[in-house]
């Protein structure tokens, strides 16, 4: 599905010039713990209430991540995977969890869960388009802030295709913004990562990724709701769906701010 929304005309020159990133360009509302990064921003939850029961949540995961991809005309050497790192004030808060949360002790001692079956760090903002943009900010996706327990089938699946189909995108319009985040059906979490005293994060049920691009005076975006459950893969075209029914799902805003680079 293809959106046109009508925009200011400037020339196609803008779209590719150099300059400062604007990774959530158009604004996503409401933000909460608002954190910058180099090739990327999160709006992670903070004590607010989520469901709509009137009490504070603490999900443990981002609401959203934004980010804009630029164009590549060479291949950059993919960096060393480095250790996962969480926000130490956050933490000790009991806002945002630890690598504790995700480890799930004994899983990989089952050869039949700790591949496909298993909950794992999902990237909002992958690794592999941060590197576009340096190695440091490489190693800043691999912050807490910025994962989601996401079904390793998945992350490694549909979710990779569709994060190298932005990529591709951005080569082909010279930019690209992504807008990402998890769904709760029932705006509540079903599930949970973290035993004991570990720091819990909740896990969603399907992932939303928005994709946004111009093409002379216009702006296109695509949208797309992928289910984090262990599915028989189809097409990407087959989990596009509306801005409104992510609207509808997160209680999110998109495209709040329409306005020239």
């Amino acid at each position: 599905m293809r959106i046109l929304i009508p925009l200011v005309m400037f020339s196609i020159s803008v779209v590719l010039s150099a300059g400062p990133y604007k990774h959530d360009r158009w604004v996503t509302q409401p933000r909460d713990l608002f954190f910058e990064f180099d090739a990327f921003v999160v709006s992670f939850d903070g004590p607010d209430d989520d469901d709509g029961d009137g009490k504070p949540d603490l999900w443990g995961i981002p609401e959203f991540v934004a980010y804009e991809i630029r164009r590549s005309d060479k291949k950059h050497k993919l960096s060393k995977r480095p250790k996962w790192t969480t926000d130490e004030k956050l933490f000790k808060a009991g806002i945002a969890p630890d690598d504790k949360t995700y480890a799930v002790p004994g899983t990989h001692k089952l050869p039949e869960v700790k591949t496909d079956f298993r909950f794992v760090r999902g990237h909002m903002c992958p690794k592999s388009t941060a590197e576009r943009v340096s190695t440091k900010a490489a190693i800043e996706t691999h912050t807490l802030l910025n994962a989601c327990p996401q079904l390793q089938s998945q992350n490694n699946g549909i979710w990779k295709e569709l994060e190298q189909k932005c990529e591709t995108m951005a080569d082909q319009y010279g930019k690209v913004w992504i807008i990402t985040g998890p769904v709760f059906f029932n705006k509540s979490p079903s599930m949970w990562l973290g035993q004991n005293i570990e720091k819990q994060a909740a896990i969603p049920d399907a992932f939303f990724k928005i994709i946004i691009w111009q093409e002379g005076d216009k702006i296109i975006h695509q949208a797309y709701l992928i289910p984090n459950i262990l599915v028989k893969p189809k097409p990407i075209k087959s989990y596009q769906t509306t801005i409104p029914r992510i609207e509808s799902l997160t209680g999110l805003k998109f495209l709040t701010k329409l306005s020239k680079p």
